[in-house]
């Protein structure tokens, strides 16, 4: 056989080789990368005088603790807080006052390893939800029904970022949850491949990054947070893989200003799980902060997203000023 041949059938081995090097020192940079983002700013918060915590046991042996706040009167349903990264519970309050005021109870708890919950040895959480944050959530699922006058209410979940994406996806696998709210939440895939689009550059010039093709961008993101999982000793949990699950009413809020969890990220995630009517984009708002830019209209669409779907408020029922355009 002459030597073309041999280069003819030799270069799909080469291309193949170099490939196989290239995806290998990618993952390597890409997972520094993912794994040091710094923190987003939590919202802070301390004890309030006068209130009783809860603690929570989960089934692989750890101790959440919470706060069960109850409203004056019978609560009508009850609502699962999950805290943003390094938040803590006692900022349950701080975004659904509103939902106690309208007679909800609200349960707030904090994921292992943050706040005041007890820590597992050898995790760090990061901003990638895990099977243990699902872990969390039904552990403290499996503690409200047990709890006299709490088990036969109708179950919501809102979460705050890290904790929004907690929140969709324990809807999508734990079918006593009935409805969703989310502020600031991402799935993991939407926020890499936007940080990836941002810092590309970390791990090749830019004229070679928007010359790969999509596909090749994303497997090699997925061979990353592989190898993450693998030095990380967790998994992963994606919206990808729950969407066809996912048929709870969502409401995604977000703020135009956010430049951590852009607009375009919430959309994107709206689009994933066919919602994309559910989401609400506060104008100058920053990650976070919608309610503090929207406060009386961010809680008049909390409580009655909940109203409508945990309690089955007709539309005609609820107040002109709650029934705001989605967008």
């Amino acid at each position: 056989m002459s030597a073309y041949y041999w280069i003819v059938l030799s270069l799909p081995a080469l291309l193949l080789a170099i490939d196989f090097g290239y995806r290998q020192f990618a993952t390597r940079r890409i997972q520094t990368i993912i794994e040091n983002v710094p923190t987003f700013a939590a919202v802070p918060a301390s004890a309030p005088s006068g209130r009783d915590v809860v603690r929570i046991p989960t089934k692989d042996g750890l101790t959440l603790e919470g706060c069960l706040h109850l409203p004056t009167g019978e609560p009508q349903g009850i609502i699962l807080f999950c805290p943003e990264l390094n938040g803590n519970h006692w900022t349950g309050l701080t975004y659904g006052q509103a939902l106690l005021d309208a007679g909800f109870a609200v349960l707030a708890f904090d994921f292992r390893n943050q706040g005041y919950s007890e820590h597992q040895s050898g995790y760090q959480p990061i901003h990638w939800v895990t099977e243990f944050e699902l872990t969390d959530i039904e552990g403290v699922l499996a503690w409200a029904q047990q709890q006299e006058g709490l088990e036969s209410l109708p179950v919501g979940i809102f979460g705050v970022s890290r904790g929004g994406s907690a929140a969709l996806l324990a809807a999508a696998r734990f079918p006593q949850i009935q409805a969703v709210v989310t502020d600031s939440g991402y799935g993991t895939m939407a926020m890499i491949q936007h940080f990836m689009t941002k810092f590309s550059r970390y791990v090749v010039p830019d004229w070679f990054f928007h010359r790969l093709p999509r596909w090749h961008v994303v497997w090699v993101l997925w061979q990353t947070l592989a190898r993450s999982e693998r030095s990380r000793n967790c998994s992963y949990v994606h919206l990808e893989h729950a969407a066809r699950q996912f048929d709870r009413p969502v409401l995604m809020i977000s703020g135009s200003r956010d430049s951590y969890v852009t607009p375009r990220v919430t959309r994107e995630v709206a689009r994933l799980l066919s919602c994309e009517d559910s989401v609400w984009i506060v104008e100058n708002a920053k990650h976070n902060k919608p309610r503090v830019k929207a406060k009386d209209e961010y809680d008049d669409r909390l409580v009655q997203h909940f109203r409508k779907h945990l309690c089955n408020v007709p539309d005609a029922e609820l107040r002109p000023q709650d029934s705001f355009r989605v967008a």
